[in-house]
């Protein structure tokens, strides 16, 4: 495999296509899933201490409330969260069908020379079930997992609580004994977890390939997939590194932009709180307006970097497949036969 030409030829494409920027960017929506409670913070000042750090009227009269009606609290509670979850699941469905979108159009570059964002979204959502029956199918033996542990975490935990709640030598002995199979046990765990992990995104990867570019079953796909790994392993691995490295690289060039973004803002915020008045709001709307300026660069880059790694992944899978990599160059037509 020449991974020099692949990495070349999947820059161009995304440098040159840029509706799979968007795609890129739908399709890394589920991993931003986690900070979606972050913009929940309290900015009202009637919730502050005061100056001798009593509690104010209104936050007393906000505990009061909550102590008196729990209930109020709990369906606030189960409503955020179902709230969240629904917003995981919308994503998740969108970068499903992007990343779908994203290997069918580099797809139709490779083969038509072109493509546009509605033609390649409308391969990823022609393919959306057999990918989400991939993502649900592989994800099952993670969950698998996790319900291992937290039956051996919650089996564990009693022993200690019981020690800690009578001080006996026995029980603490019992203590110490679930706390080394607590250890062992959830280290083992970990260990097919993370080979489970490693494994799983290989069938990711080519399966999701296997059902867009070869329109396979998900049972297909998976069996297809690991043939692809299986057959090609050692460039697999040095391609994955590459793109870990890649990765890394990235990462780094958005620190140092986010670092260069916040620079004026940091040093504006210094010399405020040397003032007599303090850190002022100019500097906080600065703060602010910097902040989404930063997201949004950091969300244009991760955007970019998403549809280039896709891109050439599915390029290494069409020449794992024997599928040429590149767009055939016209011929031109034989020359008439003269009399």
């Amino acid at each position: 495999m020449d991974f020099g030409a692949t990495l070349s030829r999947a820059f161009n494409i995304v440098l040159k296509h840029r509706a799979l920027w968007i795609l890129g960017f739908l399709a890394s929506l589920a991993g931003g899933v986690n900070s979606a409670g972050n913009s929940f913070n309290a900015s009202s000042g009637s919730f502050t201490p005061g100056p001798s750090g009593e509690i104010s009227p209104e936050a007393e009269r906000f505990f009061d409330q909550i102590t008196r009606e729990p209930g109020l609290v709990v369906g606030a509670l189960a409503g955020f969260l179902c709230i969240v979850l629904l917003i995981s699941l919308v994503l998740w469905v969108i970068s499903i069908m992007a990343q779908g979108g994203l290997i069918g159009g580099v797809r139709q570059i490779e083969e038509e020379g072109n493509t546009t964002f509605g033609q390649a979204w409308s391969v990823g959502v022609r393919n959306f079930w057999p990918l989400f029956g991939l993502s649900l199918l592989l994800a099952l033996p993670g969950l698998l997992l996790l319900a291992m542990f937290a039956l051996l975490f919650g089996g564990t935990l009693v022993p200690i609580i019981a020690a800690a709640a009578s001080g006996d030598e026995s029980a603490s002995a019992a203590a110490a004994g679930s706390v080394f199979v607590l250890i062992c046990g959830g280290g083992a765990l970990g260990c097919v977890g993370l080979i489970y992990a490693i494994i799983a995104a290989a069938l990711q990867t080519f399966g999701e390939r296997a059902i867009v570019l070869e329109k396979k079953g998900v049972i297909d796909a998976l069996s297809r997939g690991w043939e692809v790994f299986r057959s090609n392993l050692g460039n697999i691995i040095l391609l994955a590194l590459l793109m870990f490295v890649i990765g890394l690289v990235v990462g780094f060039v958005i620190a140092i932009v986010s670092g260069l973004l916040f620079a004026p803002t940091l040093v504006t915020a210094i010399l405020s709180a040397g003032s007599e008045g303090g850190v002022g709001t100019g500097t906080l709307i600065l703060g602010g307006l910097t902040f989404l300026v930063v997201v949004i660069v950091s969300a244009i880059i991760n955007a970019i970097f998403a549809a280039f790694s896709s891109t050439v992944w599915t390029l290494a899978y069409r020449q794992f497949t024997g599928v040429s990599g590149l767009i055939a160059e016209p011929t031109s037509p034989a020359p008439l036969p003269t009399a």
